[in-house]
């Protein structure tokens, strides 16, 4: 493989990678510009030499040569910069866009480096529209109305979620991203979720209702929402 060739290959897998990083950039998540544009161009420089190094040392040897050995290892590898990216906020998970968009980054970057331009091109664009546009339509058609945080302590008693699933649910609100932990020696439960508003469904927006409605549980003592 000649020198412009290489080139290309890296120049194309840094502009692509760099493109879905400036989104990434521009809503302030952990993984911007410079970690995709890396992951691309590391990517695709693995692509290239699992393909050449099977094709120039496969040659001199009996064993059979796989040119995908290596850069198989780049999808099952690329996980601990997606975990890094995923983040836990009380009882709400961030960072799994960014986590989604470095593995289809590396994908990116190994398309560049196998020659698939038209691929690569293709692949990027779609990743780019889908951050931009499907998520503006995610938030106006799917999620209309904001979703909350709640904080309850209580008795730990079997039927306390079922109680206040069925309050939230007479209040108009879906549970989400439910986190129990428990203190056994002092009998308390604490409870943290996201609540959603249901769909098609008017939900009860005072908090000092909703309070007042979950605090009606017996088993229930402190209720905090945000």
């Amino acid at each position: 493989m000649d020198l412009s060739t290489v080139a290309l290959r890296l120049g194309l897998a840094l502009l692509l990678g760099g493109a879905i990083g400036v989104e990434r950039e521009i809503r302030n998540q952990p993984a911007g510009f410079r970690t995709h544009a890396i992951l691309s161009v590391g990517s695709s420089l693995i692509m290239m030499v699992s393909v050449l190094g099977a094709w120039k040392y496969g040659l001199k040897s009996t064993a059979p040569a796989d040119p995908m050995r290596i850069a198989a290892q780049i999808v099952s590898g690329i996980g601990f910069l997606g975990a890094g990216a995923i983040m836990r906020i009380g009882a709400s998970v961030k960072g799994l866009t960014t986590a989604a968009s470095l593995w289809a980054t590396a994908g990116i970057g190994m398309a560049c480096g196998g020659g698939f331009y038209k691929e690569a091109i293709m692949a990027t664009v779609l990743i780019l529209v889908s951050l931009f546009l499907l998520g503006k339509l995610e938030k106006a058609v799917l999620f209309t109305k904001p979703k909350r945080a709640l904080f309850i302590e209580a008795k730990d008693r079997p039927a306390l979620m079922g109680h206040v699933e069925e309050v939230l649910g007479s209040l108009g609100y879906n549970m989400d991203f439910v986190e129990i932990e428990r203190d056994l020696g002092a009998d308390i439960v604490e409870v943290q979720m996201v609540i959603r508003p249901k769909q098609g469904v008017v939900a009860e927006e005072n908090k000092g209702v909703i309070v007042k409605k979950l605090m009606s549980i017996p088993e229930i003592k402190n209720v905090e929402i945000r």
